[in-house]
């Protein structure tokens, strides 16, 4: 698949997801101050063809089997609070829809054909690295909107560890202390690659690359060309 064609797939997935998140956000009573509040989906022409893949909890194999949809952790008694209407109501309509937002943005990635198209293996820390990727123009996105953004912000990246926390469980019998390690060390990733991402949106095509570079491609990259489909992919969705 040639870099014009996978641009013109891309294109052809925007408006509906941009859709999906507009009316959500309304709905939500949001303060759209930004252009567009979606990521978009990368498409194989194959995946066309196919019936979309359920979400479940690992997207990516075959013996992940779990369905549960990602929901706030919220205290008994909270809940109770929050159905009687006496805690802050604007406080849970943007926990759900930073969580909504992260569980629809996700489920449109085609993880595999990110996988196939730039050579990566099919791995629970590349799918922390797309997902990543997506998190963070989540985030670019949402802090345009002055009111309640932020909130939703860290509400979506709250779903992302949530989900995280769920795949690394069901990736076999790993001891409590080695899967404690392991978030840690990919929250200390994720901070850095945020840092990273956010420098180079903010400056030109050869710093956000290199970011890209670095973290996504993690300095294995040899092909310009899919470093530059990736730059082309992230300016479109954050339009700066």
């Amino acid at each position: 698949m040639n870099q014009n064609h996978f641009l013109e797939v891309i294109i052809a997935q925007c408006d509906s997801i941009n859709k999906y998140l507009f009316q959500n956000a309304l709905l939500m009573n949001q303060r759209v101050t930004h252009r567009d509040l979606s990521t978009i989906r990368l498409l194989s022409t194959i995946s066309k063809m196919q019936p979309p893949m359920p979400r479940d909890v690992h997207i990516i194999s075959k013996h992940r089997t779990s369905t549960e949809t990602l929901q706030p952790k919220i205290g008994f008694f909270a809940r109770i609070l929050k159905k009687t209407g006496i805690l802050d109501v604007q406080k849970y309509r943007n926990m759900d829809m930073g969580y909504e937002v992260y569980e629809h943005v996700v489920s449109q990635v085609d993880y595999p054909f990110f996988f196939k198209y730039f050579n990566m293996p099919d791995t629970f820390f590349t799918w922390f690295l797309v997902t990543e990727l997506h998190v963070w123009m989540i985030m670019i996105r949402y802090m345009a909107d002055e009111k309640d953004g932020k909130a939703i912000r860290n509400y979506a990246v709250a779903a992302m560890w949530q989900d995280t926390q769920a795949r690394i469980e069901n990736l076999g019998l790993i001891k409590t202390k080695l899967k404690n390690k392991q978030i840690q060390e990919i929250s200390h990733q994720f901070n850095a690659a945020i840092i990273g991402y956010d420098e180079g949106i903010q400056s030109d095509d050869k710093v956000l690359a290199g970011a890209l570079w670095r973290r996504f491609f993690q300095l294995e990259c040899n092909n310009p060309e899919h470093v530059e489909t990736l730059l082309i992919y992230v300016r479109k969705q954050v339009k700066l």
